[in-house]
């Protein structure tokens, strides 16, 4: 009996449609790409963002996935303008589905962004980090 109600339990849930691309949060969707993957599935487009400090100076940062959730990221070099070290972004990483990573070559967290009104993300930490993000066509 016990086998049967969760046979059926799991066949329920592999017949659940998926969630619309709008359902799901915002941090987890690259611009174009369908957050529903498989192991043997790799997104292949780009998302890019405009990165701005209070000040008006902005950059580049290209992010490009390459796995669940996870993409690789590189920025041009004024982003050292922008915000000190953001020029050696090399990965985006989503940390709990509300906020997204950016970490350096070398590992080092630089920046932590969370979704924004207006924005595309905005950075929550550290603290004194003002700076905004704003997609563009990659």
């Amino acid at each position: 009996m016990i086998r049967t109600i969760v046979g059926l339990a799991f066949a329920g849930i592999a017949l659940t449609p998926f969630a619309e691309k709008g359902e799901a949060p915002a941090t987890l969707i690259l611009p174009g790409v369908d957050p529903i993957q498989t192991s043997s599935m790799v997104a292949e487009s780009s998302a890019g963002y405009v990165a701005t400090s209070p000040s008006g100076q902005s950059c580049k940062i290209v992010v490009d996935p390459i796995e669940r959730g996870a993409a690789s990221a590189h920025a041009d070099a004024g982003c050292a303008d922008v915000y000190p070290g953001l020029e050696t972004v090399a990965r985006w990483s989503p940390s709990d589905g509300n906020t997204v990573n950016l970490i350096s070559e070398t590992g080092a967290a630089l920046l932590k962004l969370g979704a924004s009104d207006g924005f595309a993300y905005e950075a929550v930490a550290p603290a004194n980090a003002q700076v905004t993000f704003s997609e563009f066509g990659s």
